[in-house]
């Protein structure tokens, strides 16, 4: 299976959450209100049902969150996701992302689209989903994996310039894993321009100086040894078994099984 593809699969299935639970209001005195159904207007005002039948409106500046409980919608989601239909995925999650603004799943779809878009190499549209969620959560930016992930978005879209001032600030940040993660999208930089030995050197410094960064070896391993692969060198080999032998659970060693 494509890394890329299981990626996006084991993206929807870590967001979608697990079960459902009752929908909630946290008020502007930051007490919780439960109530059994919930809705919301496109101006933001939220309708909360309340176990006893009461309808509560909260107008926008009188909660700080709301919250529905598992949309339906996502149940589709996962189960397409495990057979691989990250197409017919995107297109729930667009609606659910429309339907339920304001309770909490519209950031939630917005993030699985955002990382569901890069399997399906719509990096434009990928891009445009992380940069409307750094608006409103601009934490989520220097969240490596999902600065990583947006720079591979811009990067498939063509805009070097945005990536490369981002890899930048990542390998002079101080935080390794930043570091480590930046230095693959370098490396990925180069081998997209026919660069295959620079990006070659990016990946295997990586490999070899970020073994601390375990999150990220299994992809700077596989891309080590595919520009081996590329550049006709039997090293090649022993860097795909390195994969498969040291993170066997990875999207990656799967992908390394089928170079064998």
């Amino acid at each position: 299976m494509n890394p890329l593809l299981k990626s996006g699969i084991s993206a929807v299935l870590l967001f979608a959450g697990t079960g459902r639970a009752a929908p909630f209001v946290i008020n502007s005195a930051g007490n919780r209100v439960n109530g059994s159904a919930i809705r919301s207007a496109a101006d933001g005002t939220v309708l909360l049902t309340t176990p006893n039948g009461q309808t509560l409106t909260f107008r926008p500046g009188t909660y700080r969150q709301a919250f529905a409980d598992k949309p339906k919608e996502v149940f589709q989601v996962e189960k397409l996701a495990k057979k691989g239909a990250l197409a017919a995925a995107a297109e729930i999650l667009r609606r659910v992302k429309e339907e339920y603004r304001f309770l909490g799943w519209d950031q939630r779809a917005s993030l699985m689209l955002a990382r569901v878009y890069l399997p399906l190499k719509q990096f434009e549209d990928a891009a445009r989903e992380y940069e409307a969620l750094f608006a409103v959560q601009p934490g989520l930016k220097a969240v490596p994996k999902e600065r990583a992930n947006y720079m591979q978005a811009l990067l498939g879209a063509n805009r070097l310039r945005e990536v490369g001032v981002m890899v930048d600030e990542d390998i002079a940040s101080g935080s390794r894993e930043a570091a480590a993660r930046a230095q693959i999208v370098r490396g990925d930089m180069k081998a997209a321009a026919g660069q295959q030995e620079e990006a070659l050197l990016d990946y295997l410094r990586t490999a070899i100086l970020f073994r601390s960064q375990t999150a990220v070896l299994p992809e700077a391993t596989y891309k080590t040894a595919a520009a081996l692969k590329k550049m006709n060198d039997p090293r090649a080999a022993e860097y795909f078994q390195k994969v498969i032998d040291e993170f066997p659970d990875s999207e990656f060693a799967e992908m390394a099984k089928g170079e064998k």
